[in-house]
């Protein structure tokens, strides 16, 4: 462990140490300071062509425009949070949102659950909670290259070190940090180590998914939901998650119907 004024920064050498991942981490990147980590991966990727740049890792101690899905606003204390984006590049192979959204909801949930003494629950589509408060989100964005492969931003952010205080008073109510949550002092190289670890071993190839570690750890099923797509809004009961099929609903109407999550906002 790094000791002395820095050692709470986020290090290249802390994060790198004994992480022992095949495809993720094969560049680790960390800014001072970044709009976005998630616009900072796809500039890479654009400027590089895109194979060079699969499996980097972009870190930012703070970020100016952090974002959510759906264009919502992501505050990003300095030396906080955790925020980070995986950059994967598809060379043809089919793209899966609704699969990589579950994978990496599994792998952060399981990272965190690794390195602290904290359990979040799954949240469809992109949240992971601890009781009702909202402690970590992710985003997915594409970018298409000019040699047609597929540039993947697979963002994730993490309230690591804040304190009540830190959130904004409407948020107090529904937003959490790992440092609230734990009992532990709270490492965020660690944290940052252990979810790289989980969705190494989740994009592997051979793995399997998933949908069965999705709902066992997931709050969700059979629990009332209000959905927004297209500009309508759906109610219902959730039903099951499936990795190509996204989220199913037993609507109000009688009616099931399949949600993708990246065309759909829940209320």
């Amino acid at each position: 462990m790094t000791s002395g004024a820095g050692a709470h920064l986020l290090s290249v050498e802390e994060i790198r140490r004994g992480l022992e991942t095949t495809r993720i981490g094969r560049r680790i990147v960390v800014l001072p300071e970044t709009d976005s980590t998630n616009t900072h991966a796809l500039n890479l990727a654009w400027e590089s062509g895109g194979g060079s740049t699969d499996g980097t890792i972009v870190f930012a101690e703070f970020q100016s425009a952090g974002r959510g899905r759906l264009g919502r606003q992501w505050l990003s204390p300095r030396g906080a949070g955790l925020h980070m984006t995986i950059l994967l590049i598809a060379d043809g192979a089919p793209f899966s949102h609704a699969r990589l959204m579950m994978i990496s909801a599994i792998a952060a949930r399981t990272g965190i659950e690794k390195a602290t003494d904290v359990e979040p629950i799954i949240r469809w589509p992109n949240d992971l909670y601890v009781g009702h408060r909202k402690l970590c989100g992710i985003l997915i964005e594409t970018r298409l290259l000019a040699n047609q492969k597929l540039a993947i931003a697979l963002g994730i952010g993490v309230n690591c070190l804040q304190q009540a205080a830190h959130f904004p008073p409407e948020l107090r109510g529904k937003a959490t940090s790992l440092e609230i949550e734990s009992s532990q002092p709270i490492d965020r190289n660690h944290v940052a180590r252990c979810i790289l670890q989980s969705l190494d071993g989740l994009l592997a190839p051979t793995k399997k998914i998933i949908a069965s570690e999705w709902r066992r750890h997931s709050g969700d099923i059979g629990a009332r939901v209000t959905l927004t797509e297209g500009g309508s809004t759906w109610m219902g009961q959730i039903l099951d998650v499936h990795p190509a099929t996204g989220l199913l609903v037993q609507l109000d109407t009688g009616a099931r119907r399949h949600f993708d999550p990246a065309t759909t906002s829940r209320a």
